[in-house]
This record gives C-alpha cells, structure tokens and sequence, in this order.
C-alpha cells in the first residue's frame, strides 16, 4: 500500500472512531462494559499502546533490519492487552485522550518518515513473514481503530446512549 493510501486510511479510521465517540459525556466514557469490561477511556488506551507500540516500531526500523521489533514479538495478545490496562486503568480520562491525540500525530509523521520501498516491499522485513510493512500499520492502527468503533457503536446502539 503507498504512503499516501496508508496515511489517508489512517486518517479515515481515526474520524470514523471520533464519529463512534462523538456526543458522549465524561462520565459515559468512564462507563465499564463498553467492550466487555473495558470502558471507552479503557479501549483508548488500548488503542495508545498499540499505536505507541507502532510508532517506535516505525521509528527505529534500521535497528530491526535483523530482529524484529517488541510489537510483533507479542505472543500473547491477550495477556499484553491485560498488562495495558491493569498500567492504565488509574489514569484519567484526560490523560488517556491527551496520549489518544498525541501518539496518532505521532504515527501520522513517522509514517510520512518512512520510505515506499520500506511500505511496500514484502521481502524486506523478514520479521513481517512475506507481509509489507504497511499490513503492521493497518493491522495495528487502521483495522484496530475500525473495529473498535464498531465495538463503540454497538455499545451504544444496546446502551442507548
């Protein structure tokens, strides 16, 4: 996937999660069961820590030219995801939105940083398993925040809110 596609995904799925958030109080935020126990400021969080995740995979790609980076040495998702959380959860809601704006802006430059070639060529990364670079990024931060939005908008359709 060219840069500029990759960007503009990037892009489209961060205000299609906005649209999921729009309208919605502090407090609703901070409402637990959204995605399963998790509340929306939880799920963001969720979100930071990928994207973050992502971001110094990005940054630091000539030192992964031989070994892979920690976001695709995650063996047990479930586990990290649960880790992410327990380090989150006692942190507000402005905290985790002020990380939530501050590390996809943060993606958005590295991405612009990396080269095509980089993007695109599913046999320079062998970390990445005959995958461009660019699957990461859209697995990690384009369907990730896709479907959360999907899971907030549920959420909200069966909470009524």
């Amino acid at each position: 996937m060219p840069k500029s596609e990759v960007i503009a995904e990037l892009r489209a799925a961060r205000a299609e999660l906005l649209q999921a958030l729009d309208g919605l109080t502090g407090d609703q935020m901070l409402q637990a069961g959204a995605v399963g126990i998790w509340s929306v400021k939880d799920v963001l969080a969720h979100l930071v820590a990928w994207e973050a995740e992502l971001v110094t995979a990005l940054a630091r790609l000539e030192q992964h030219k031989q070994h892979a980076p920690r976001i695709v040495e995650i063996d047990d998702i479930d586990e990290w995801n649960e880790q992410q959380y327990h380090v989150n959860v006692s942190r507000s809601l402005e905290a985790v939105w002020d990380d939530f704006e501050g590390v996809h802006k943060q993606l958005l430059v590295t991405v612009e940083q990396v080269d095509n070639r980089s993007l695109d060529d599913n046999r320079r990364w062998p970390w990445m398993e005959g995958e461009p670079l660019s699957y990461l990024i859209a697995e990690n931060a384009i369907w990730h925040e896709q479907e959360h939005a999907e899971d907030i908008l549920a959420w909200r359709q069966s909470a009524g809110i």
